[in-house]
């Protein structure tokens, strides 16, 4: 059931200006991308080499990198509702949002905010993320720190450094549990859906997105949805970027051409 968001507790820049890349003509597609869960907008740091043409614009969510010093949001509703009033004051026109993992959920909720209050977004891209559940599913964040960290590690998630560095685990263990725990107790009814396009991207050999989890976000949005899979695992995105980001770029250029010729 959706839960009133909350006000977050420090106003702080969620689309920092400093980390924007790529065109800054007004014309260049804007592409909104919310990071995996414990990633901060650093994520996205070697995407505009990739994607050349796109104005890129990272999240940067609380608890992380710049933000380090506050304290990580578990408020999927209250998050989106922050993003979506910061993307609203930009006055961008139909913009893409993008969410890798977790970072999926988010631009799915914030895109669902922004259609409500009466914006146009051109598209949803959700990468390496099932589709939302419809009821809180146990979180993996209960585990305790070897296992937890043992299956974010079998997702490609955890830097080499970390066997090397054990502060480093005691530093952004807080952030990725609270980041897990969102993503797992999140939950919309099976009603709640796009009016614009959603498009899926998922590695054929990733685990979260086994089973055609990754082909039921057909039935979070009322217009088409595409679903493409790549060659390997979560993170396939590091696995084969000359593909992903190709894949992406396509992807990209569709949804903006279907905004120009009428279709919804």
């Amino acid at each position: 059931m959706h839960r009133q968001a909350r006000p977050l507790a420090a106003a702080t820049p969620w689309l920092p200006v400093q980390r924007r890349a790529g065109p800054g003509a007004d014309t260049a597609p804007v592409l909104i991308c919310f990071p995996p869960a414990g990633a901060g907008a650093g994520f996205f740091r070697d995407w505009p080499d990739g994607l050349p043409d796109i104005r890129i614009v990272p999240v940067q969510l609380p608890g992380r990198e710049e933000r380090f010093s506050e304290t990580a949001e578990v408020d999927v509703f209250a998050i989106a509702s922050e993003v979506s009033e910061a993307i609203a004051r930009e006055g961008w026109d139909r913009p893409i949002l993008l969410g890798y993992s977790y970072g999926a959920l988010l631009a799915f909720e914030t895109a669902l905010l922004l259609e409500r209050s009466g914006h146009e977004i051109a598209g949803v891209i959700t990468l390496a993320r099932a589709a939302p559940q419809t009821e809180p599913q146990r979180s993996v964040a209960d585990l305790h720190d070897g296992a937890f960290l043992d299956y974010v590690r079998s997702l490609g998630g955890l830097p080499p450094e970390f066997d090397d560095m054990p502060e480093l685990a005691d530093l952004l263990l807080p952030t990725m549990r609270t980041d897990f725990r969102a993503n797992d107790g999140y939950a919309r009814a099976a009603n709640a859906r796009l009016r614009c396009p959603i498009v899926t991207i998922s590695g054929t050999a990733d685990q979260a997105t086994a089973g055609d989890r990754d082909a039921a976000w057909a039935a979070r949005s009322e217009a088409d949805h595409r679903l493409i899979r790549i060659e390997g695992g979560h993170f396939f995105i590091h696995e084969s970027p000359g593909t992903a980001f190709t894949r992406i770029a396509d992807v990209i250029v569709s949804l903006n051409d279907m905004g120009r010729s009428g279709r919804p």
